[in-house]
Parts: C-alpha cells; structure tokens; sequence
C-alpha cells in the first residue's frame, strides 16, 4: 500500500482488511461521508477548480477540505480503483428540489460512481453531501434500499435511464437520473451558476449544514441552528462543523 492511500484511509479512520467486498465498498462510503464534507466554497468565492487527482489529494486529504460531487467522487473512484475495485464515473441529472417543468439544460448535473462487484452493478455516491444512501445500492430496477428511517428504490424506464427515488412521507421524490452510457459530461460550466456557501457532511447520528452564515446541527429528532454575524464568526463555525479551514 502506498503512502497517499495510508493518508487517505487515515483521514477517513479506516482500519481492517482490504480486500475488495461490497462490505468494505459500504464501509469505506460510510467512514468517507461522516469524515469529508460536500462544500462548493471555491466555486461560490470564485476560486479555481481542478479535478486532477494530484490536486484533489492536496485539497481534500492534506489540507482537510471536501468539495462538490465531481471532486469527491472523482477522488473517491481513485481510491476504490487503487483497492482493487472495478469502478466507472457517471453523470447524472440531480432533481432533488427541481420543479417538474425546469428545462433539461437548467437541470444541475451530479457524478456518481458504479461499481462492479460479482457481476452486479452497485452505486456508491459521496458527493450528495444531504440525504442520501450512505451503503451501495444495488441497480436493480425495482429494488427497495432501506438505511435506518430512510427508504429509496431504483427504477427504469427508457426516457430517464436509472432513477432513485427517495421517500418522502409516504410519496416517492426523484433524486437523481442518470444514463449507462452517461460519462462524457461537460459538467464545468454548470458549477459557475452556483453563488450561495454551501457545506453538509453525514455525522453518526444526523448531520451538519451549512447556507451561507446559517448553521444546521441535526442530531436524531433536534434541530439547532447557529447564525453567524461576521467574517470571524463564520470561519469558526466552519471550522468546527466542518474542520475547514480556508487559511
């Protein structure tokens, strides 16, 4: 093992074996998300982004940042790949909070990873940052996948490729969408609309979010929120919600 993924399982608190499984695939996808947070903070201050995976290690493994769907995942894939898994990037369609009627073209665009594992395809996604399964998923149209008091299910129909649903009282809401062949996006120029602050991470018992100066701590069935009034406020909040530091 080289000394980059020893940092990375490190960063993650991994320990145990390597050997591939969809029971470390889980394991890995779970330490990942309660350990590296989704944030868009150098697209929303206008920072340059580079999705080379010398430059994500640096952001996200040394200097303790997260970042959107396509950095996490992208550097997530190079992980699973260097561990032996068969990994393949997608672009999908991310339809959480979209109206029904948005132009396809105005729709924002997600990655998600499929993997591979005794010829059955799985998705694994960290770059969802809110809700959202936290195991693999097997892609199986039909298939129900339950995560504690959340429930999602895959489906299939020729105009939308792949769908997973996810469960919202008693009604099923699209979450993403996303082709087989779907893996040769040009994703760069939908990041540029973003303009709010945005950071969530997945905690063991809830999670943590972040718009603009507002702070969200869910933990179980309580919510508490922190407004921050000033600069200073604001980056300590960062820093102890999501250990970023943008020094």
């Amino acid at each position: 093992m080289n000394s980059q993924i020893r940092q990375y399982l490190k960063l993650i608190q991994f320990q145990g074996s390597l050997e591939p499984s969809i029971k470390l695939l889980g394991q890995l996808q779970t330490k990942h998300l309660h350990t590296i947070p989704y944030e868009n903070l150098d697209v929303a201050l206008k920072y340059g982004i580079s999705f080379a995976i010398p430059d994500l290690f640096q952001k996200i493994i040394i200097l303790h940042r997260g970042g959107n769907c396509f950095e996490l995942n992208i550097l997530f894939s190079w992980l699973l790949r260097e561990l032996g898994f068969s990994v393949t990037n997608r672009y999908a369609q991310f339809w959480r909070n979209i109206e029904e009627d948005t132009p396809v073209e105005d729709v924002p665009m997600h990655q998600l990873l499929l993997v591979n594992f005794g010829g059955q395809s799985y998705i694994s996604d960290v770059g969802v940052g809110a809700l959202a399964p936290s195991k693999p998923v097997p892609l199986i149209a039909g298939h129900q996948h339950r995560e504690g008091n959340e429930l999602y299910k895959i489906e299939q129909d020729e105009a939308n490729g792949w769908m997973l649903y996810e469960q919202k009282k008693q009604n099923w809401r699209l979450l993403y969408s996303f082709f087989d062949d779907a893996n040769d996006a040009q994703f760069a120029p939908r990041l540029s609309k973003q303009k709010n602050k945005i950071a969530m991470i997945r905690t063991p018992r809830g999670r943590h979010t972040m718009l603009n100066n507002e702070f969200r701590i869910y933990e179980g069935y309580s919510l508490t929120t922190y407004t921050t009034h000033n600069e200073k406020e604001w980056r300590q909040a960062l820093h102890r919600f999501f250990h970023i530091s943008l020094d």
